[in-house]
């Protein structure tokens, strides 16, 4: 369910329609505990975030509740970027990967795989333009997760989804993992957790789609 506040309803209206048609696909990539009903409970809530908060997006979860929260001033900016960052965000929702840059990883493998199908439909020239701009505006070490993912994908096709599934069941420990994704970087990365300061009531004083 989306919930906004400080932001168009037509952007809203935009993306809602964009997300629905991309229910299925989601539901292609995520592995069998995760459902259309789980789906759906996930709260998306976009509103303006504040000038000093680094991130555009974050996924958290509070008690049973799952959120994905957008900027809307980074909606407002750029509508496409955005959504690649909120598809990121779902897609947390059905990780299983415990290595941190592994699950950065698979979220941005399956956010741009979803959104190629948004832009396919506007053309090879569109969708170059589109996915160049969203690469130039997100953080270099996200763009460097996304060219490991597209390297893996063309070893072996689908891989990263493969070893969600694997992982989810058990047959993947989290040494080896580990052990496997540290053989793919060319350079040290450190992860440090991403703090979202002030958080916001989430429940009351937004509008619904």
């Amino acid at each position: 369910m989306i919930k906004y506040k400080d932001c168009d309803e037509s952007l809203i209206r935009k993306l809602q329609t964009d997300l629905m048609s991309l229910k299925n696909s989601i539901l292609d990539y995520s592995p069998s505990d995760f459902n259309r009903g789980k789906l759906d409970r996930i709260r998306i809530r976009i509103f303006k975030f504040p000038r000093n908060e680094s991130c555009n997006e974050f996924f958290i979860i509070s008690g049973n509740k799952k959120y994905v929260c957008l900027n809307s001033s980074f909606l407002k900016r750029s509508y496409y970027a955005a959504l690649q960052h909120l598809l990121h965000g779902i897609s947390h929702r059905f990780s299983h990967f415990r290595d941190e840059i592994a699950d950065e990883m698979f979220c941005e493998f399956v956010s741009y795989s979803l959104l190629d199908e948004i832009l396919e439909k506007r053309g090879k020239s569109f969708r170059k333009r589109i996915i160049k701009s969203i690469l130039k505006e997100s953080p270099k070490d996200y763009n460097y997760y996304f060219k490991l993912a597209k390297k893996l994908d063309k070893m072996e096709e689908n891989i990263l989804i493969k070893m969600n599934t694997r992982i989810k069941n058990r047959k993947i420990s989290k040494k080896n993992e580990k052990k496997f994704f540290k053989k793919l970087l060319k350079k040290n990365i450190n992860i440090s957790e991403e703090l979202v300061e002030d958080l916001p009531e989430l429940e009351r004083g937004f509008k619904v789609f």
